[in-house]
This record gives structure tokens, C-alpha cells and sequence, in this order.
């Protein structure tokens, strides 16, 4: 094993889903939530890797973030995620997940993953609407990226550098423009009012950290379910797909258990859900120390204040390439043929369908499940 060879993809690999990251946190302060509590959450993900050997980090997703925050109540919001980890933590210490996957099939789970390939490109068109330019650099440069280094063991990882490098050095240097948080924070929403202090020892640091009280009624049950169903989802199909990059296995309920025990210690302070992501570190060697080390850094960052600085200058469309090459090169195609060359391909296909439609990957698996189980009595199978 060339040791020093293999240490500069691994760092880059760790910058790089770190930059992917700190956007979607940003996005979190807008919709309300506290962003330091969400560093002790990423040291829970990072001690939980290490003990189990899982090699899917966790962090911010944008589309748990929307779900968490509905609501604009922030206490409702709150007690909704810390009911879903509760939910969650019992279904994966009996073995839920990996039972609802089995359940499901491998036609189905392949379907379901090719359907988030779809939902990831579509982001990436989104944010071609939100900022053209950027976007543009973004997919040509990871689209090339990944032509280049086909044949190379580290070539996730070139093509996430490279796309969101030269990307933000047109928006910061070329362009001379700077990403403006108080423009996408939203009207009317609960928003705590935390300082910007880094020095841990101080007392003003602490003070960030202000315990909300959970509370129980209709809308947190509601908000907690469907919570649950998308972490679920998410779990299995985020976590298959990082471990197929990675050429290995997923335990999904270890994966369940690791990010429902982090989200506790952030939200019972204000701060977002952290969850399974599709992880860059996964194409890096020793991948899953490389999603460790991500998870510490991060944590670090988020929990010395810095990541608010950093957003200054990371626009979040610098990440399309990415999710564009991720989505279809690396999840929708093999995945697609995964399906094809099974013995239900029928449930896969509409496992596939519902998914890429609802944007909701535990849907797409029930939709996929029912036509498995059910379809030879309407004529689909």
C-alpha cells in the first residue's frame, strides 16, 4: 500500500465532503435551527463509526432538514426529531432495518436507490435555476473530472475536489461575490439568538446552549413519523449506496442507531437532524476512517463557530457536479441494471418510479413492496 500516495486523496476526500456539508448547515440556520449543537452530533457519528466499522458518515441533508422544520414552531420542531431518534433507536436494537431491506429484496432496494440517483440530479438542475453560472463550471468540471480518472481508484474523489474547487474560485474570484446568509433566512420562523463566540472557556460560549424543552402533541407525533419513514428510507438507500462506492457492506440499523443516538445532544439544544449521507469519503482510501475523520473535523468546525464564516465563501451550487456524476453515473445506472437483471423487475421498476416522484425513498420501497407482494392479483406481476 503506497501510504503517502494514498494520503492525499484521503485529506481531499475529507475537505471535499466537508464542503459539501457546511451549505446544507447554513440552510439548517435558515430554517431555524441553532448550528453548534449539531457538532456534538457529528462526534457521536464519529465515536459510533469507529466502534461499529460503519463506513457511512453522517451530516446535514437538506431534505431532513425541510422535513424536521415543516413547522416554524422551533420547540415542535425539536420534539419531533428526538420522538423520530427514539422511534428509530428501538426499531434498530431489534434489528428493524435490516429486516424491512431483507423484506423489501434486492430488486426492490436497487430500484428504490436508482430513484434517489434521479432525485440527485434533479437537485443539481435545481440549482442550475438558483445560480446558472456556478452550476454550469460545477457539472462540466466533475462531468471531466470523472472522464479523466475513470480508471482511477480515487476518482469519486478528484471529481468532487476539482468541481466544487474551481467552481467556488470563479464565484469568489472571478465573479467577487460572497454568499449572504440573511437573504435566504426565512420570515416568521423561530430563530434563537446565539452569539458568535468560538473560545470554548469563555462563559458568553456556553450560554449558545440553550435547553428547549420537548413537549408532545398532534403535529410532533405526525412530524416524528414521517420522520422515521424518511430515515429509514434514507438510511437503506444512502447507506447502500456509500457502501458500494466503498466495494462493501452497510449494517443499516447499526447505521439507524449511530445517527438517532447523535441527533439528541443537538436538538435538545435547537439544533438540526444529522443523518446518513451519500459520502465522498466512501471512493477515498480507508474509507472508513476517512468518514471518521470527516465527522471529527466537522464536528470541531461546527462547534468552534467557524462553519458560519466558512459559508461566506462556499456557494451551494458548487456541489452539482457532484451530486449530478454521484446520481447518475454512480447510483441510477448500475443500480438500474441491478434491477433489470433480477427476478422482480417489475417491483423495482415501480420502487424506481415512486421514489423519483414522491422524493421520498421510503415510499418508493412500500409502493415497490406492495406490487411484489400483491401485483400477481392486478395483473403487474
Amino acid at each position: 500500500m503506497d501510504f503517502l500516495g494514498d494520503l492525499g486523496p484521503f485529506i481531499l476526500a475529507v475537505i471535499a465532503v466537508i464542503i459539501n456539508g457546511i451549505p446544507q448547515l447554513l440552510y439548517a440556520e435558515a430554517r431555524g435551527f441553532a448550528l453548534k449543537p449539531a457538532g456534538f452530533a457529528y462526534l457521536v457519528g464519529a465515536f459510533g463509526n469507529l466502534l461499529t466499522g460503519s463506513v457511512t458518515p453522517i451530516s446535514s441533508q437538506a431534505e431532513t432538514i425541510t422535513v424536521a422544520s415543516i413547522k416554524k414552531n422551533l420547540r415542535n420542531n425539536v420534539s419531533s426529531i428526538l420522538l423520530a431518534a427514539i422511534l428509530m433507536l428501538i426499531l434498530a436494537a431489534f434489528g428493524g432495518v435490516n429486516k424491512i431491506a431483507d423484506f423489501a429484496g434486492a430488486a426492490i432496494i436497487s430500484g428504490m436507490m436508482s430513484g434517489v440517483g434521479l432525485i440527485l440530479a434533479g437537485v443539481s438542475w435545481d440549482m442550475f435555476g438558483q445560480e446558472r453560472r456556478t452550476t454550469l463550471i460545477s457539472i462540466i468540471t466533475a462531468i471531466a473530472a470523472y472522464a479523466v480518472f475513470q480508471n482511477s481508484s480515487n476518482k469519486v474523489v478528484w471529481t468532487i475536489f476539482f468541481s466544487v474547487v474551481i467552481s467556488t474560485a470563479d464565484y469568489l474570484f472571478l465573479q467577487k461575490r460572497r454568499v449572504t446568509l440573511s437573504e435566504i433566512i426565512e420570515e416568521g420562523r423561530d430563530q434563537l439568538q446565539l452569539s458568535n463566540e468560538w473560545r470554548f472557556w469563555k462563559k458568553s460560549y456556553w450560554s449558545d446552549f440553550k435547553l428547549i424543552k420537548p413537549t408532545l402533541n398532534v403535529p410532533v407525533i405526525l412530524g416524528a413519523l414521517s420522520l422515521v419513514m424518511l430515515n429509514i428510507g434514507a438510511n437503506i438507500s444512502f447507506g447502500g449506496i456509500t457502501a458500494s462506492i466503498a466495494n462493501t457492506t452497510q449494517n443499516y440499523d447499526h447505521l439507524s442507531f449511530i445517527n438517532s443516538l447523535a441527533d439528541f445532544p443537538s436538538a435538545l439544544f435547537g439544533g438540526p437532524p444529522i443523518e446518513a449521507i451519500i459520502s465522498g469519503t466512501a471512493g477515498a482510501p480507508w474509507p472508513v476512517l476517512c468518514g471518521i475523520v470527516f465527522m471529527f473535523a466537522m464536528g470541531i468546525l461546527v462547534l468552534l463557530g467557524l462553519v458560519g464564516r466558512l459559508g461566506r465563501y462556499l456557494p451551494a451550487q458548487s456541489i452539482a457536479g457532484f451530486l449530478l456524476v454521484i446520481g447518475i453515473a454512480l447510483t441510477f445506472v448500475p443500480n438500474l441494471g441491478a434491477v433489470s437483471g433480477s427476478d422482480q423487475p417489475v417491483s423495482g421498476y415501480i420502487a424506481l418510479g415512486v421514489t423519483a416522484w414522491s422524493k421520498n425513498p421510503f415510499l418508493g420501497m412500500v409502493a415497490g413492496v406492495l406490487v411484489r407482494y400483491l401485483g400477481a392479483y392486478i395483473g403487474l406481476a
